[in-house]
């Protein structure tokens, strides 16, 4: 049986930062990965010869740890586009435009939104990062959804709209199905709702030249034939001084483990012994988000010539929001549209070539005719990936989130990683490199204080 000292299942960027500082200190490892491809939510591919991302892109303001990363490995990156008129459609079909954060959503929806907003990034400051369960009212806080907070504290019609659209394109939920003390506890991590919404100075300011899976190409390959593609971990043994993996490939013996994978995904694996029973429920009970996520190309940036920064939100149809995607130089015009929540699931059971139509459809209804054909068009349906079941991040329903903290800790020999498990940026892929440097730090920390290194496991 192949012994390893240390195996890192899952090869997205948690489990390839994880590797390398491992690698750096001396330890042995064996990165396991079930696709074919490393990257995990991240997926970068061309679309008219140009670099796209289908999976997560972008880089915010306070991701440091992305901006060193990026720059170690000579990833460059370039601003977000948002100059320009934005679009909102209302739920009466009508378009309007408007800049700045909040759009025209006439006078008292306004105030209502302003003060909506000023009431959830208060309680957001009040959540405790490293023990939800530690925020005060925290049982209250986690069982409600966040819809229940809008029906019950926002008067108008129209702020509780923007606010859900909020919600939607930020978890890729709908407010129904997410904790109100998730919800504050993922804005908090991020220092606060507004800067998630955001992108100049928030968390969609930047995009990387190469795409966001160039920074996990360019990890992994120095790790070289230490990363081993398409073996999935279908059962992992603990024993007294060792672990055993079973993979699709036969089984490895290890001294440790590290999984760098979303919780729903660990359901996939069959522990011996069971795992801890509010570890276990953490797995089951939370669901990835669902996304489509849609790119079309287009012979030039119309948007941009009549004025428009391609930046749309919508209370009506599939489409919840839409972005500029275009190159850095601008030579390669593109929209990126998401569809999330229940449209997402809608429409990840409609066939490809109508699913396009509905898509382009909606994008001409934003931002004109033109839109309706595109050069190129590509998308990604997360909710079908086997090895991610969605996106973005794993999703916490009433009664889950005071058990956050849980997902960080050890379970005997087993190690957690993933955006997920993160204390801050929780959801991004500053959390993503945040988990896999802790998780490697902990193994290095039990190594240096015993034998494990000197030893063989069995």
């Amino acid at each position: 049986m192949s012994t390893t000292e240390v195996i890192v299942v899952g090869a997205g960027l948690a489990g390839l930062v994880a590797a390398r500082d491992l690698v750096r200190a001396g330890v042995a490892v064996t990165v396991l990965e079930a696709r074919d491809r490393v990257g995990g939510r991240t997926l970068s591919t061309t679309l008219d010869g140009q670099t796209i991302d289908l999976g997560g892109q972008w880089i915010g303001d306070k991701h440091a740890r992305l901006r060193r990363l990026a720059s170690e490995l000579g990833v460059e990156s370039f601003a977000q586009h948002s100059r320009g008129k934005k679009v909102l459609a209302r739920t009466d079909g009508t378009l309007t435009t408007f800049s700045g954060f909040l759009p025209k959503i006439g006078l008292l929806g306004l105030v209502d939104l302003g003060l909506a907003i000023m009431k959830l990034e208060r309680l957001a400051r009040k959540v405790s990062l490293e023990d939800p369960r530690a925020t005060p009212n925290a049982g209250a806080l986690d069982a409600q959804t966040v819809a229940d907070w809008l029906e019950r504290r926002v008067r108008t019609r129209a702020a509780r709209d923007m606010l859900g659209i909020a919600t939607q394109m930020i978890f890729a939920a709908e407010p129904r199905d997410l904790s109100l003390l998730f919800f504050l506890l993922y804005a908090r991590s991020s220092d606060g709702l507004q800067r998630l919404a955001e992108i100049e100075h928030g968390a969609q300011e930047r995009r990387f030249t190469t795409g966001a899976q160039s920074i996990c190409h360019r990890l992994a390959e120095p790790l070289g034939t230490r990363v081993r593609l398409e073996h999935a971990v279908r059962a992992i043994e603990q024993r007294a001084s060792g672990a055993i993996v079973h993979t699709s490939h036969g089984p490895l013996q290890t001294r440790r483990v590290i999984l760098a994978l979303p919780p729903a995904m660990l359901q996939k694996i069959d522990f011996t012994p069971s795992l801890p029973a509010e570890r276990a429920r953490l797995h089951a009970g939370m669901p990835m988000g669902s996304v489509i996520k849609c790119i079309a190309s287009y012979d030039r940036p119309f948007w941009r010539e009549a004025g428009y920064s391609g930046e749309a939100i919508s209370t009506t149809g599939a489409v919840r929001a839409t972005f500029d995607d275009c190159s850095p130089s601008g030579d390669h015009a593109a929209l990126v549209a998401f569809v999330v929540g229940d449209p997402a699931k809608q429409l990840s059971r409609v066939p490809e070539a109508e699913r396009r139509q509905q898509i382009l459809g909606e994008l001409a209804r934003l931002h004109g005719a033109e839109a309706r054909t595109p050069t190129a068009y590509l998308d990604k349906d997360w909710l079908a990936e086997e090895w991610s079941g969605g996106c973005y991040v794993g999703l916490m329903p009433p009664g889950l989130a005071q058990s956050a903290s849980a997902l960080r800790a050890p379970c005997g020999r087993i190690h957690f990683a993933g955006t997920e498990t993160a204390i801050h940026h929780l959801g991004y892929l500053e959390g993503a490199i945040e988990s896999g440097e802790r998780a490697a730090c902990e193994i290095v920390a039990v190594r240096s204080t015993t034998a494990e290194a000197r030893t063989e496991p069995v």
